[in-house]
């Protein structure tokens, strides 16, 4: 089962390469044909997805691997570092394509040289990415972070070319009429309204990475369930509330727990403490995460 998860993960990662891989072509190649630097500005995104799809394969194949004397915690800190770096790259990307555009409507615009051919170039990509998007999404359903970062840019890709279609369609209605004026300012000004909704979610994800990274507590609903969980066990064997640390790193839980036992349970076996171990090893099984796990018992709150 674990095996055959990995090869879906990875299927699902090269089909993304390859969307990128047609991508670039398209986009680059009908963007310097008809002028349009929003459309250019897609496919250079398109052409640096296919890196960080790389990227993406390559990091799994590090996750992986077995633990070794190098990576004695294993590597799953590699999957929040290359999600993290391909938002540092988004975002780069982003704040260029506001930069030139802004440089290019204060020097008077630049309209493209067809508007027929960019609704074309929109509607084609359009329909390909939502594609793209539901395929990586309905087959990637409850898979990791690299799976999910691949389907979001998807579906901001297709966001993109939906503004794409706007802006050409009113340049279209708008060509020769009193409004004609604006048709050079159409083009640059798409670019970057889409960068500012694009930069968004890789900000998102960024932040989301560094935290993890940082080994910080996870997503209150995350930690909340990890307590219940193990509150619960602890409750059923008489033991005190437990001290409960965790932080989630890539697909993996790194999880703390101090179970506090009173004097008057008298002298324990360890049998019985690893029956309880496997109990909570058991029911944090189920959250669909990796555990790493250090499960202690002790009379002393100091040692909690």
């Amino acid at each position: 089962m674990a095996n055959d998860r990995k090869a879906t993960e990875r299927s699902l990662l090269v089909f993304s390469l390859c969307g990128g891989v047609f991508f670039t072509v398209l986009g680059v190649t009908w963007g310097l044909m008809i002028q349009s630097g929003v459309i250019l500005f897609d496919g250079i995104y398109s052409g640096l997805s296919i890196i960080l799809s790389m990227l993406s394969i390559i990091a799994l194949n590090l996750i992986n691997q077995p633990d070794d004397h190098s990576f004695q915690f294993g590597r799953m800190a590699f999957e929040p570092l290359v999600v993290a770096l391909k938002s540092v790259v988004i975002i780069a990307v982003c704040c260029y394509g506001i930069v030139t555009s802004l440089i290019h409507i204060l020097h008077g615009g630049a309209p493209p040289s067809s508007s027929m051919l960019g609704m074309l170039y929109a509607v084609i990509s359009i329909a390909i990415c939502l594609g793209c998007w539901l395929y990586l999404k309905i087959r990637g359903r409850g898979m990791p972070d690299l799976v999910q970062a691949e389907s979001e840019q998807w579906l901001i890709d297709a966001v993109v070319s939906a503004a794409v279609l706007v802006s050409f369609l009113i340049s279209y209605l708008i060509t020769d009429t009193e409004l004609d004026q604006l048709v050079p300012y159409m083009d640059p000004g798409m670019v970057v309204l889409v960068s500012v909704f694009f930069i968004r979610v890789p900000l998102s994800r960024f932040v989301s990475s560094v935290r993890e990274l940082l080994m910080m507590s996870p997503h209150d609903d995350l930690h909340s369930k990890l307590e219940t969980r193990v509150h619960a066990i602890a409750q059923a064997h008489n033991y005190k509330t437990p001290v409960v640390r965790a932080s989630k790193v890539g697909r993996d839980l790194a999880i703390d727990i101090a179970f506090l036992v009173e004097p008057e349970q008298g002298k324990v076996d360890i049998a019985d403490l690893d029956r309880i171990r496997a109990e909570v090893e058991a029911s944090l099984s189920e959250l669909g995460y990796g555990l790493w796990m250090n499960i202690v018992f002790t009379g002393d709150e100091h040692w909690a």
